[in-house]
């Protein structure tokens, strides 16, 4: 059996798996043994501009490392590396050493095997956000035990409340993520030709799978989102950048989409225009705010996006002339599950929730100017140090 088959044959059991944070190493090592002849492996996760060791086999490494010397780390070895992503944004680097050299066989199966580990740690992240929540629960009960004693009905309802959202969470885990990963692994698998050649309305067929399982995993990361946010474990990693650069990359990711309904993007944001402030997160913001502007922009439209200096502050904009927003809903679109615009995307009515609560952990605060059928602005004012 050669290398392909073997990796075939092995990766359907790493997916129904319900894999603790303690036992990831044993089933990463037990996976890439099966395929590679392995010498080490570790996984350093990404801070700002700083990378931090979490997972590691059979290699001694620095705890942490600046991401500008971590290919000083591994000089005179035979490696393979890949970024782990989230939402399109890498969040962790992979790397596998071997005595061995590895051949294009080998990266190929590498790039699928990278996206089966990404997959398990994403998983690994929603159980300890549940766990999280659960625990936060418990000790917030315990608190003020005392008080509830007069407030009994209010207290029942607000654990069925919680109890609801919690097995919600829980549900979405279980029922979802599993198939979801196994949906986006073997279509990942297939459109790397692993398992042999297809011909091209195979391949279509396969990327029209992919495409779709990658929509369904950002709507259930924006449910882990929104999770970190009310359980207050997001964490923000700051970080001086040009604020252009920024926007760049998220409209670079985007170009597909607003090039397919020929809508015209201008933006004006002086180049030196510094911001100090969590990169991703911040990127997070804007890849939510544009892609709903190229979502309901009309074939044609236009996209505005500027930025502008006023004293300790920054002044952004993303203005669109879509569909618009009735002025009653502009105080409900931040909030948890609303949708007020039909679309062919789905969608978990969150994403705004997300980008106003990543705003308000800035020190920031986000408007919105718009009438229905004439366009929307949003508005965001952030301290620039």
């Amino acid at each position: 059996m050669d290398k392909y088959q073997k990796f075939v044959s092995i990766l359907p059991k790493f997916f129904d798996k319900n894999i603790e944070e303690s036992s990831f190493n044993n089933v990463i090592l037990g996976l890439l043994s099966e395929v590679f002849s392995l010498d080490f492996y570790c996984i350093y996760f990404i801070n700002s501009d700083a990378l931090t060791l979490k997972y590691f086999h059979n290699i001694a490494l620095p705890s942490e490392c600046k991401i500008d010397n971590f290919s000083s780390l591994f000089k005179d070895k035979n490696i393979l590396v890949s970024d782990l992503c989230l939402d399109k944004f890498p969040f962790a680097k992979f790397v596998i050493g071997s005595v061995e050299s590895f051949d294009d066989s080998d990266r190929k199966i590498f790039s699928a095997v990278s996206s089966v580990v990404g997959s398990i740690i994403q998983d690994i992240e929603i159980n300890s956000i549940l766990k999280m929540q659960v625990e936060a629960l418990q000790d917030s009960m315990d608190e003020v035990n005392s008080a509830y004693a007069c407030l009994k009905s209010r207290n029942k309802k607000i654990v069925a409340a919680d109890k609801v959202k919690n097995e919600f969470l829980a549900n979405i885990s279980h029922q979802l993520r599993s198939p979801l990963n196994s949906i986006i692994g073997f279509s990942d698998m297939l459109e790397n030709k692993i398992a042999g050649e297809l011909n091209e309305h195979q391949l279509e067929y396969v990327k029209d799978i992919k495409i779709a399982g990658i929509k369904l995993l950002e709507m259930i990361n924006e449910i882990l989102d929104i999770s970190k946010l009310e359980a207050k474990s997001m964490k923000l990693f700051y970080k001086t950048f040009y604020l252009r650069d920024n926007f760049l990359e998220v409209l670079n990711i985007l170009k597909p989409l607003y090039l397919e309904k020929n809508i015209e993007v201008n933006i004006d944001i002086p180049e030196r225009a510094c911001i100090s402030a969590d990169y991703s997160k911040l990127q997070q913001v804007f890849f939510n705010l544009i892609s709903n502007a190229i979502k309901f922009t009309p074939e044609g439209g236009k996209i505005c996006i500027s930025a502008v200096e006023k004293k300790s502050k920054v002044l952004i904009s993303v203005k669109d002339t879509g569909i618009g927003i009735d002025k009653k809903n502009h105080k409900k679109i931040f909030k948890k599950f609303e949708q007020f615009a039909s679309s062919s995307s789905p969608s978990t009515g969150l994403g705004l929730t997300i980008v106003n609560e990543i705003v308000k952990l800035h020190r920031g605060k986000i408007t919105v100017k718009s009438e229905a059928g004439k366009g929307a602005e949003f508005n965001i004012t952030l301290p620039l140090c």
